[in-house]
């Protein structure tokens, strides 16, 4: 029988355990024993689930921190209130980067069609069609028969724990709605990862056409509508130089990023 595509989002590898990593970790090596005492898991829990998940996010590299968790940890020192804006991100966007990031798809297919309602009532009914959903985008995705995807409630409550520690919040009272606002790092971490969409691929400094399609992109990432999203833009034009929206040059209305802006990085 053929192996299964994992497109599980580990529901063990919550915003606490992420931060708990963080604070333990250094650029020094991390031991299995150390780690799995600190996360509260048994060894073969935090070896073959909870550590494959953070190597595959790029938080850790081997036994160490890796870019992304580096990025992280300075983040948490100076900004811990945008850790989960950071990994809300990076979960979605990073499927662009490395497409066998399978959780990642299965997280923004979440995170689309909950944009798509504005608001969903999370009770185990609906969670249940979230699996459906998810299973049939992923099989015409990829080319494989819905048996073939491994995803479950589990995956589901997975993504709700990064949606859950989102502030402005999007879940309330187990229901999701869109917010009226988001900071505007994360704003600019959306943006920053559109130059690393598969199709609109560029480098830094070229401009984006801000048309209907990549106005939605944005707002599907930031969880925005589209009034809150160009309050945002506003605010974020006015307070970071390294971001350019303008309407001159005969492409109609655009945006650019005069250097990278990582998610993660301030």
């Amino acid at each position: 029988m053929p192996k299964k595509l994992p497109f599980h989002i580990q529901h063990n590898t919550t915003p606490t355990v992420v931060k708990q990593i963080l604070h333990l970790a250094s650029d020094r090596q991390i031991s299995l024993e150390t780690l799995s005492k600190v996360l509260g898991y048994s060894k073969g829990t935090t070896e073959k689930v909870v550590v494959p998940f953070l190597r595959q996010m790029g938080i850790l590299d081997g036994w160490r921190l890796g870019e992304f968790g580096r990025r992280l940890r300075q983040l948490m020192q100076s900004r811990p209130d945008l850790l989960a804006e950071a990994m809300h991100v990076h979960l979605y966007t990073l499927h662009w980067r490395q497409p066998d990031a399978y959780f990642s798809f299965a997280y923004a297919t979440i995170c689309d069609w909950l944009w798509e309602r504005g608001v969903w009532k999370l009770d185990g009914r609906n969670k249940a069609e979230l699996v459906g959903i998810v299973t049939r985008k992923a099989a015409e995705k990829f080319g494989v028969d819905a048996s073939q995807i491994a995803f479950s409630i589990n995956s589901v409550n997975g993504a709700l724990k990064w949606l859950k520690a989102l502030n402005p919040p999007v879940v309330r009272n187990d229901a999701f709605s869109l917010r009226s606002a988001c900071p505007v790092q994360t704003l600019l971490w959306s943006v920053d990862a559109l130059y690393h969409h598969p199709q609109w691929h560029r480098d830094y400094g070229i401009r984006i056409a801000l048309d209907e399609e990549r106005r939605t992109q944005l707002c599907k990432i930031c969880l925005v509508d589209f009034d809150s999203l160009e309050k945002v833009l506003e605010f974020a034009l006015k307070t970071d130089r390294r971001l350019n929206i303008g309407t001159e040059g005969g492409f109609g209305r655009w945006l650019s990023l005069t250097a990278p802006i990582p998610v993660g990085m301030l």
